[in-house]
């Protein structure tokens, strides 16, 4: 699986950008959640495998319509981040998505993978007066759920690609496992099994939002980035230094998460990027949908069998400790 989406996502992109193409890379995911990270970094390994060249950058706070239409004259590119907040489930990032697509008609705009959740149909409507006023919109869609509702709401070109993240480079090697099982669970409103997951034994539960499996060099390191990209957010603007602050920035928090999940024999998640990353260290695992269906649209689209050697998906969390107990013995009878 993971080879294969490697490969369709770049070959999507490629057929998208010509190398060299000046491009703006927009909203950059400057939170704890370390699935935003990993896809950050496979879009910047991916555009720097294309050659593209990034002329402007921001985040929620550093946005600036008129610094974006200096670097990026009409007829460039504006790359949005992707990961899964277009709808109205994280409506900050959707808001920005619909300012720069309203604001900046003559440019050609890239949503880079996304999945499509709305849940209020006012919002719907408001995006797709957005969007289909723009002449020149692609949406990439990272599961055949998203692209079929894509479809149906918006008039833009509309194609199936996998998360950037598959396309991460080399992932840090797991940790020697001290748990028999960790239970990495949603811990936000797209959670679908509210409250704690059940006591069992050899299990350790958390999330990865925070500063989880953090250890105090990491937290000393990340305040020192932080500062770092306040300074290169500042007046004194450069895309370089902002880049390398969001990219070191990103790199701690993957760093965290691949050693969080290193540290058990078997992941049991609801979240998307820890089975993915999971996938990518070659982690026995479990996987549990989300509220919104994410997480399985996901795995049906790119894992239509139903079958791996290290992962399995389980429809109830009773169902998804026996399954983790059962990798779990495989892998200690090794």
């Amino acid at each position: 699986m993971t080879t294969h989406a490697a490969r369709r996502v770049a070959t999507v992109l490629a057929g998208l950008l010509d190398p060299g193409s000046r491009c703006a890379l927009v909203d950059f995911p400057r939170h704890s959640n370390v699935g935003d990270s990993a896809i950050w970094l496979g879009e910047r390994a991916l555009l720097h495998a294309l050659g593209v060249d990034l002329v402007y950058t921001c985040d929620l706070r550093t946005y600036s319509a008129d610094q974006l239409a200096d670097r990026v004259p009409p007829g460039d590119t504006i790359l949005v981040h992707g990961g899964g907040n277009l709808g109205d489930l994280w409506p900050h990032h959707q808001r920005l998505r619909e300012q720069i697509i309203g604001s900046f008609a003559q440019h050609r705009i890239i949503q880079l993978p996304q999945s499509v959740h709305f849940e209020d149909p006012d919002n719907l409507s408001r995006a797709s007066a957005v969007f289909d006023a723009h002449p020149d919109l692609t949406l990439l869609l990272r599961d055949r759920r998203s692209l079929r509702q894509a479809r149906r709401a918006f008039r833009a070109r509309c194609i199936l690609c996998p998360d950037s993240a598959m396309a991460l480079p080399e992932l840090p090697p797991p940790a020697v496992a001290h748990r028999r099982i960790l239970w990495l669970k949603r811990t936000d409103h797209e959670s679908a099994n509210g409250g704690d997951p059940p006591p069992v034994d050899g299990m350790h539960a958390t999330d990865w939002t925070g500063a989880q499996g953090a250890e105090p060099s990491w937290n000393l390191r990340l305040r020192t980035t932080q500062q770092t990209m306040e300074q290169a957010g500042s007046a004194a603007y450069s895309v370089t230094g902002l880049l390398n602050a969001y990219d070191r920035h990103a790199e701690q928090q993957l760093l965290r998460g691949c050693r969080l999940l290193g540290t058990a024999r078997v992941v049991i998640t609801d979240r998307l990027h820890a089975h993915l990353l999971c996938l990518l260290m070659g982690l026995p695992h479990v996987i549990l949908d989300d509220k919104n269906g994410k997480v399985s649209s996901y795995w049906q689209t790119w894992s239509p069998d139903g079958r791996s050697p290290v992962v399995v998906f389980a429809r109830t969390p009773g169902q998804a400790i026996d399954e983790a107990e059962r990798l779990a013995d495989a892998r200690e009878d090794r």
